[in-house]
């Protein structure tokens, strides 16, 4: 359970990538048009981290239950 809540919190990090790749034309958009293939990249991406918190909610839970069921959180499953 541990490794899977690591896990957990590596696809939450790499949520992000998408979005740090959407500033790569910069970070204003307002002058293009609303379909614009970036416009519509920045937006998928935007709406990808938004449910970050709750992904984040999840492995706090994981590593409470590891608390209890163990008797430590394990954030770092490769230490003992």
């Amino acid at each position: 359970m541990a490794w899977s809540n690591f896990l957990l919190l590596s696809a939450a990090v790499l949520k992000f990538v998408p979005l740090i790749y959407s500033f790569r034309p910069g970070l204003d958009l307002g002058t293009l048009p609303a379909d614009d293939p970036l416009r519509m990249q920045r937006i998928w991406a935007i709406d990808l981290v938004s449910d970050t918190g709750y992904l984040l909610l999840i492995w706090f839970i994981l590593g409470m239950l590891n608390y209890r069921l163990v008797g430590r959180y394990r954030w770092l499953p490769w230490r003992k």
